[in-house]
């Protein structure tokens, strides 16, 4: 019965502290915190064969025009993602992360907000392939 309290406790132990790790790691900077609050800005979309290079220009002028904050979205060229990637999307005031989500899945794209404390990028989107939604995707998730 020893042995079963003490094995318990230390299972206890293991799991609250990878609870604290994940939420450790997931924690953002307060510049990639804003930009999740601005994915929360409600846009209007209406696209038809538009490159990717201008939704991204359309999408941060909706957003600038709403809170007067400047959106950063960068492509992951290197990664695959082309500027010329064209779309056909239309969504009337919707949340922009839904908008980025339900736009990109047809093109295997996601975004993720860069949150790294001294990084030149901290608070700013980066498109990327694969199904990555706001964070990037964890090795069990690709």
């Amino acid at each position: 019965m020893r042995h079963l309290v003490v094995t318990a406790s230390l299972f206890a132990a293991c799991l609250a502290s990878s609870v604290n790790l994940s939420a450790a790691d997931e924690k953002d900077t307060p510049k990639a915190a804003a930009t999740r609050k601005l994915l929360k800005t409600k846009v209007s979309v209406d696209y038809k064969d538009t490159p990717l290079s201008e939704i991204i220009d359309d999408i941060k002028d909706q957003i600038k025009d709403k809170t007067k904050k400047v959106l950063g979205v960068r492509v992951d060229n290197k990664g695959g993602v082309s500027n010329n990637t064209k779309f056909t999307y239309k969504a009337d005031d919707k949340p922009l992360d839904e908008v980025l989500d339900e736009m990109f899945q047809k093109n295997d794209l996601g975004y993720v907000v860069i949150s790294q404390q001294g990084n030149a990028y901290d608070g700013t989107i980066l498109i990327v392939k694969g199904k990555a939604r706001g964070y990037p995707l964890k090795k069990d998730d690709k």
